[in-house]
């Protein structure tokens, strides 16, 4: 039995739960608006030699509990949705509870909260994805005026700027000129990351499970294929299958990361190549929307992932 747990009215969450129902998988689902008023969370960590460490407890309802034996692996879409947290003891306490699920269960849980944390400052994860053979962009984060002002001038072009944690925000490119112009005396660079434009075509590979990619291609002149049509122009998105060296360098970015689903954002280079060292890595998003992937691309992500959380199956 899967667990899932997230908002009923988020977009991905409701996804996932349609998939389920209609290939009739057995599931368990939590809404995060009922932690702490109809659901409550029993976690039970024995101690010592007799325990041997495994979690013990169950998801209580109103009349009915299910233990978490039952329980094969858990898909987590908690706070994602435009839900406002409870503050009373009783919430916060169960939703204490739900992270400390997520990083407890024995079995395939996406994503683990501690998992999801590297997320939240995007230059955390480039040790990683060097680390993995990828390239990443020339990158300034934070810094003075004194030093943004050179690394803009030796770009060639003008450089992106993005958001340097987990909010998202609308990629785009800005002159040094006119960022300068804008700033007042004495104001320092605001919490923001600069980076070198990359020639090339964006690809998204959703990576399941650190084993199964599933990619595909942007096809935009959009320089934020994600919202293409703020900027005038249309995006189409292709299934593909990465280069092997490419896709394994994936598979070691989500396992050093600790993620089961992840999102990479790639730039392959003009003319393509299947070497790791010759692709850009943008970022990796350790609670990626597939939804929108998965409808416009064709990619299975939904059912890969529900067989890598439904561990019955053998998978």
């Amino acid at each position: 039995m899967i667990l899932v747990m997230g908002p009923v009215d988020e977009l991905v969450t409701a996804f996932f739960l349609k998939h389920l129902t209609d290939t009739k998988r057995e599931y368990l689902f939590v809404d995060e608006r009922h932690l702490g008023v109809d659901v409550r969370l029993e976690l039970d960590l024995p101690q010592g030699p007799s325990g041997k460490g495994r979690l013990r407890g169950a998801v209580h309802f109103p009349t009915w509990r299910v233990g978490l034996e039952e329980l094969t692996g858990i898909y987590s879409r908690l706070g994602t949705g435009n839900v406002e947290q409870r503050k009373t003891p009783e919430a916060r306490a169960e939703q204490a509870h739900a992270a400390a699920l997520l990083d407890l269960f024995p079995g395939p849980v996406a994503n683990r909260a501690t998992a999801m944390l590297s997320n939240g400052s995007k230059p955390c994860q480039y040790a990683a994805i060097l680390a993995a053979g990828l390239r990443v962009p020339d990158t300034l984060v934070g810094g003075t005026w004194e030093r943004w002002e050179p690394f803009a001038r030796a770009l060639d072009g003008d450089p992106v700027i993005k958001s340097v944690s987990d909010e998202r925000s609308l990629v785009k490119q800005v002159s040094w000129e006119a960022t300068r112009a804008s700033a007042r005396p004495g104001q320092a660079l605001a919490p923001h990351q600069f980076q070198q434009r990359i020639q090339g075509t964006n690809i998204r590979a959703h990576v399941v499970g650190a084993r199964h990619v599933l990619a595909c291609r942007a096809e935009t002149q959009a320089l934020d294929y994600r919202h293409p049509d703020m900027t005038g122009h249309t995006v189409s998105l292709r299934a593909t299958e990465l280069p092997e060296p490419v896709a394994e360098a994936c598979r070691q970015l989500s396992r050093a990361l600790g993620v089961d689903l992840a999102g990479i954002d790639l730039i392959e280079p003009p003319g393509g190549s299947s070497r790791p060292e010759d692709w850009v890595c943008l970022e990796v998003n350790t609670c990626p929307g597939f939804m929108w992937f998965e409808q416009n691309a064709g990619l299975p992500i939904a059912r890969v992932l529900a067989d890598f959380l439904d561990t019955s199956l053998g998978s």
